[in-house]
């Protein structure tokens, strides 16, 4: 995968959560949500600074 569509993948699916999490506030599929999001932007921030889990393509 190259790290370009990795960053992009995760950013995306972090923002889709953040929606998500808006549309359900203080509610446990909302705070889940909010909590995947966050984790999807720490991924992408691997990503782009060469920590990521798998090998990724420049």
């Amino acid at each position: 995968m190259k790290r370009s569509d990795a960053i992009k993948f995760h950013t995306e699916e972090a923002a889709a959560l953040d929606r998500l999490a808006a549309a359900a506030p203080g509610t446990p599929g909302g705070r889940q949500c909010a909590s995947l999001a966050r984790d999807h932007r720490s991924m992408a921030d691997a990503a782009r600074v060469g920590d990521y889990d798998t090998d990724l393509e420049d």
